[in-house]
């Protein structure tokens, strides 16, 4: 989150959202340029209101999310010593398997330790659910490092 400092809002003039998918758009066009993309990636952080906005320099700017503005691609790691999610903005961030929620569809989805929350692409879902087993009482559940989390 940004320390107390005076932000210019350029949000009305500056309008950035990111699509279902991850991509990011700059009013109808994709932002593909490696460097600014990284920039915003890196910039991305959640208010205390649950608005995605970007910060750079003096700037702030709040974004229009359709989902979730990360994409999990692949899943890395093991049970038995824990799992990371490799994101579509090329960043590896461990999963806390108790942030693991179904949105609508049965999407899976994950919130970061930033309150970020991510999407499982269907081949990270596919991976994920490979490693889900029946737990005592009949039901679906993850075990990580020793605990199992029901779903």
């Amino acid at each position: 989150m940004a320390e107390n400092r005076n932000l210019r809002d350029v949000s009305a003039s500056t309008r950035i959202r990111i699509d279902k998918d991850g991509h990011w758009f700059y009013e109808n066009s994709e932002i593909i340029h490696p460097t600014i993309l990284k920039l915003f990636c890196d910039s991305l952080e959640i208010d205390d209101h649950g608005r995605y906005r970007i910060i750079v320099e003096n700037e702030l700017c709040y974004i229009d999310v359709e989902d979730a503005p990360y994409i999990v691609r692949i899943i890395h790691g093991d049970c038995e010593c824990g799992l990371e999610l490799f994101l579509n903005n090329l960043h590896t961030e461990p999963l806390n398997p108790e942030t693991l929620f179904f949105g609508n569809d049965n999407i899976m989805y994950a919130r970061l330790a930033n309150g970020i929350v991510v999407k499982f692409s269907r081949a990270a879902y596919y991976q994920l659910a490979l490693m889900m087993e029946e737990n005592e009482t009949g039901g679906i559940c993850l075990r990580v490092k020793g605990k199992s989390y029901p779903f």
